[in-house]
């Protein structure tokens, strides 16, 4: 995917640009209903109607493909448009309706939860189809002849590195026990919650548990301050990964602290342990509610490693490491994040491994 810097509003404009440009809003309103023809697809096979079962296969897989397309989609193109030197106000917002876009899965649930809560009549994909609506009008009501008005600001180097160091902290404290809890999905349920009891001793104290919360605040606040700064100027693509996977991360723990503080301990009174995760009794697949967790699950994981893993290279660049070994490095993590994403949603979605 490829996006030039000349004005889109010109006769040498084609089509080709302005889809690209505006491909990710377009994804993400499409979102919601590759969910439901998954879910139709699924329910086709468990029915087991005659004669197209593996239509209803194949219908289900690309379905599920096509979800996890969208935060792809949004990904190229927020890459892209950040090469751009000199962008005009429309590629500008373009740029940060992409890296919104890479978000719309754990949006998609963040709004659903929210939604329900308040009994609102309106169903939520309704509302979703509006505003990307509005996303794509904005951008085409957008200036494409004039540059954008930004002022290029740094990021300030002791924010940066308390960032960092909180992060690091949230690693130590609570991430690698939760990761680790979580691949124990497919050992099964009595391990998983025997496991988890015992990693609550430690981030589910009286002292660490409002530590814990304060620290992902302070990586979500700070997090959105430094993608907006940092989209104002040119960056690379490794670079716009670890925003991209940043804005996905302030949106999912901010959803993720809704659903077990709010919705779940508050408004249902349940605990958070396996059937809260694996949406017992239905579980993820079947239900045409709870299929918007697998995309929402798998990119959560996969961001959070990677993202981490993002934030490993800036660290060693700027520590004299060589370009070439740190992209190697991030990539290589990159990797290993997608293999134990799938390794916790294969768990979650009914994978067992039995030790004899």
């Amino acid at each position: 995917m490829s996006i030039t810097a000349h004005r889109m509003t010109g006769g040498d404009t084609g089509i080709k640009e302005q889809l690209q440009m505006l491909a990710p809003s377009l994804a993400a309103l499409l979102y919601p209903f590759a969910l439901e023809g998954f879910n139709a697809g699924v329910t086709r096979i468990v029915e087991g109607g005659a004669g197209a079962l593996g239509l209803s296969w194949l219908g289900a897989a690309m379905c599920l493909a096509l979800a996890f397309a969208v935060p792809l989609i949004a990904m190229l193109a927020a890459m892209s448009l950040s090469g751009i030197d000199r962008p005009t106000a429309a590629q500008l917002r373009a740029k940060r309706m992409a890296l919104l876009a890479v978000a719309a899965p754990t949006l998609f649930t963040f709004l659903g939860v929210v939604l329900y809560m308040l009994h609102d009549p309106v169903p939520d994909t309704w509302l979703w189809v509006a505003c990307w609506a509005i996303a794509l009008a904005l951008l085409l009501q957008s200036d494409n002849d004039a540059p954008a008005r930004v002022a290029v600001r740094l990021v300030p180097v002791p924010l940066r590195v308390a960032h960092g160091v909180s992060a690091l902290a949230l690693v130590m404290i609570f991430l690698a026990l939760h990761i680790a809890n979580h691949l124990m999905f497919p050992a099964g349920a009595e391990t998983y919650d025997a496991v988890m009891k015992v990693f609550r001793h430690v981030y589910r104290t009286d002292i660490l548990q409002p530590l814990v919360v304060a620290l992902f605040l302070f990586q979500i606040g700070t997090g959105l301050f430094f993608a907006w700064r940092l989209t104002a100027a040119p960056t690379d693509r490794f670079r716009t990964f670890q925003i991209a996977s940043g804005v996905y991360l302030a949106f999912y723990v901010l959803g993720h602290m809704d659903s077990v503080f709010i919705f779940a301990r508050t408004y249902l009174g349940i605990d958070t342990g396996w059937g809260f995760a694996t949406g017992a009794p239905t579980g993820l697949v079947k239900d045409p509610w709870n299929i918007r967790l697998v995309p929402h699950y798998w990119l959560g994981a996969f961001f959070v490693l990677a993202h981490l893993a993002a934030g490993a290279r800036a660290v060693m660049m700027a520590h004299g490491v060589s370009k070439v070994f740190a992209d190697r490095f991030m990539v290589g993590g990159a990797i290993v994040a997608g293999i134990v994403a799938t390794v916790i949603m294969l768990g979650m979605c009914g994978m067992r491994v039995q030790f004899i």
